[in-house]
């Protein structure tokens, strides 16, 4: 082992002493088989490339979600009739009734016996068998 040690610090040592064994060592471990290879000019610009297109793509896309249509160009936003509804709310229970089987259809049927006098009977009421 002492041997194998000595050998290796008198490799070291020639490396760091002589110029031109310290380069090869350093091309070849920089170089494109070494561990840690450099990139040539064209890998460099490629890279470039590649990196300037994602920041640009981002850019457009934080522009898209952070900007607002102008007045101008806005879709128009108007009250539009539901249909069945009636415009007086007070008198609207089939409307009522709609909105309560849209999200509580399992109390319907409270809703149906509180129902005005004659109000089941101006309705057809058809279920699907």
């Amino acid at each position: 082992m002492l041997e194998a040690a000595g050998e290796e610090r008198t490799a070291m040592n020639t490396m760091l002493t002589n110029p031109d064994v310290l380069a090869d060592y350093v091309n070849d471990f920089f170089g494109p088989q070494g561990p840690y290879p450099t990139e040539t000019a064209a890998e460099t610009q490629s890279r470039q490339q590649h990196e300037a297109r994602a920041q640009f793509e981002a850019e457009i896309q934080s522009q898209e979600q952070n900007t607002q249509v102008p007045p101008n160009f806005q879709r128009p936003e108007m009250d539009m009739p539901t249909p069945g509804r009636q415009a007086n709310q007070a008198n609207d229970f089939w409307g009522g009734l709609s909105n309560l089987m849209d999200s509580r259809p399992e109390d319907a049927w409270k809703f149906l016996s509180q129902a005005p006098q004659g109000a089941l009977q101006t309705k057809m009421l058809v279920q699907d068998t």
